[in-house]
């Protein structure tokens, strides 16, 4: 069993958390849902119960010290420790930009190799999948990638991101979307859904009906479908000025469910089983490297 020494003693504050976010970390282990990143620990933590929302002073206001902070020093504490590896968890606002290079132009080809991927979608453009969150597209996008399908986060309210980078990828074609993010019937997070698709209407030319971000999981008709929180959990409400309204937050959904979700969505829409591609795509590598073996045999044979 791992030594849990050098973590705060397990009576105080510090040291619950540790504790709490090391079993979070390693049922995620146990679920396959590494990486993962802080928010989700969050979400996870306050569902739980071991957190809350926010610290408040005695008069109710929020505190300048936030629960994700202190959850952002356990899980430091946990890697400084050895006791989860540091890649368990990533960190979506931040980016590290380097460059392939090879000794040769042979070994880049041969170290690519692997690297190499066949169509799974028949010829069609993947689906792209837009997420609400960067969050939720860090721990998405491992599966994006075994699906060759396009992920993105508009953070919110954006325009020039839609404008600048998806609207390119819906110009021309028939590509399918699939929308992941918080769902509340009229409100913000409805709201949010809904500016995604005007500029994309607005912009992409020669668009018979543009794609739609609509709840393909929920009750709205949608030519496209949308993987959303509500589809696995029941409503709750949230109160406005205007009274109760539905309201389903993707923290009260989990990482490992939304990744069942989205494989569950992108099966369903392949032409056939990904595993058949997956094993067309190995074959094809071994002939490719047999190849490429025998072209160098033949270079270096004498003349």
């Amino acid at each position: 069993m791992t030594t849990l020494k050098g973590l705060s003693a397990s009576d105080t504050k510090a040291g619950k958390l540790q504790r709490a976010c090391l079993d979070l970390l390693r049922q995620h282990e146990r679920e396959g849902t590494i990486p993962t990143n802080g928010r989700f620990l969050f979400y996870e933590l306050e569902q739980k119960g071991i957190i809350s929302k926010a610290y408040r002073d005695a008069s109710g206001n929020k505190r300048a010290r936030t629960p994700a902070q202190d959850i952002s020093d356990a899980t430091m504490r946990l890697r400084e420790l050895g006791l989860v590896p540091w890649d368990w968890i990533l960190d979506e606002s931040r980016k590290l930009t380097t460059w392939r290079y090879a000794a040769s132009m042979y070994e880049y080809v041969v170290e690519t190799v692997p690297l190499a991927r066949i169509d799974c979608w028949g010829g069609e453009p993947p689906p792209l999948i837009i997420c609400e969150a960067r969050a939720t597209a860090g721990v998405l996008e491992r599966i994006a990638a075994e699906y060759l399908c396009p992920i993105t986060a508009t953070s919110g309210q954006s325009g020039g991101h839609i404008v600048n980078e998806i609207v390119p990828l819906l110009a021309d074609n028939d590509r399918k979307v699939l929308y992941i993010g918080d769902c509340e019937v009229d409100g913000p997070a409805d709201q949010i859904e809904a500016n995604t698709p005007a500029p994309t209407s607005r912009l992409t030319p020669g668009a018979d009906s543009p794609p739609r971000l609509g709840s393909g999981l929920r009750s709205r008709p949608s030519k496209s479908p949308a993987v959303r929180a509500c589809a696995n959990k029941p409503s709750t409400s949230s109160t406005t000025a205007t009274g109760p309204r539905a309201a389903i937050s993707l923290s009260n959904v989990g990482q490992a469910v939304l990744e069942r979700m989205l494989r569950k969505v992108l099966d369903a829409m392949l032409p056939e089983p990904l595993a058949n591609v997956q094993v067309r795509e190995e074959r094809q590598r071994t002939k490719l490297r047999t190849v490429l073996a025998n072209l160098t045999r033949t270079k270096r044979a004498p003349r």
